[in-house]
């Protein structure tokens, strides 16, 4: 595509996107795009919740599978942890953050190798996700991962909106790595 049909497609060298910051292209050479990025407080506010950057959300579901793998005192991910993985992302994407966090807390008959697979996986990413460092052994750790996003969605629902889509936007990050390290 060449210079003057990407200043027709953004007129005055304008690139604005939903929740990024304004950027304008400054020159367009054949190797590289040399641009300035300006912030206004309306996009600050428009941050991903946890003010996790698109730039780092690779580096974030990378310390996130690692917290797993130490936790759980692997090296590699088994075929089990990947189901979980990307079980996880599409509940996420189908079901909501709530009921992710309801699900590693459920204490019924749905006990099974399943679950066994799928709890620890599941409550380390998400307690990555919120920040809140949760042991996958700990009951009461869990419970805590879930009374925080309940609260969440009841008292700031712009908030809890906001983790959850970072959550279905680090799910392919996770997914990503945890097929980086899977054993084969």
């Amino acid at each position: 595509m060449s210079k003057k049909n990407k200043s027709s497609q953004f007129p005055g060298g304008q690139l604005n996107a939903p929740n990024k910051p304004n950027v304008t292209v400054n020159e367009v050479t054949p190797n590289h795009v040399i641009t300035t990025a300006t912030t206004t407080s309306q996009n600050q506010d428009n941050l991903p919740a946890g003010g996790v950057k698109p730039e780092q959300n690779s580096l974030v579901a990378y310390n996130h599978i690692q917290t797993y793998l130490q936790l759980s005192k692997k090296s590699d991910m088994d075929k089990e942890d990947l189901n979980a993985v990307l079980r996880l992302s599409t509940h996420l994407r189908i079901f909501g953050l709530l009921s992710a966090v309801a699900y590693v807390n459920q204490q019924n008959s749905q006990e099974g190798k399943v679950r066994e697979r799928t709890v620890p996986v599941w409550s380390t990413l998400l307690g990555g996700l919120l920040n809140q460092p949760t042991d996958f052994n700990d009951h009461q750790s869990r419970r805590i991962l879930m009374e925080t996003v309940v609260k969440m969605a009841k008292e700031n629902p712009a908030e809890y909106m906001a983790n959850w889509r970072k959550s279905i936007i680090l799910a392919e990050q996770w997914n990503f790595w945890a097929r980086a390290y899977r054993k084969e």
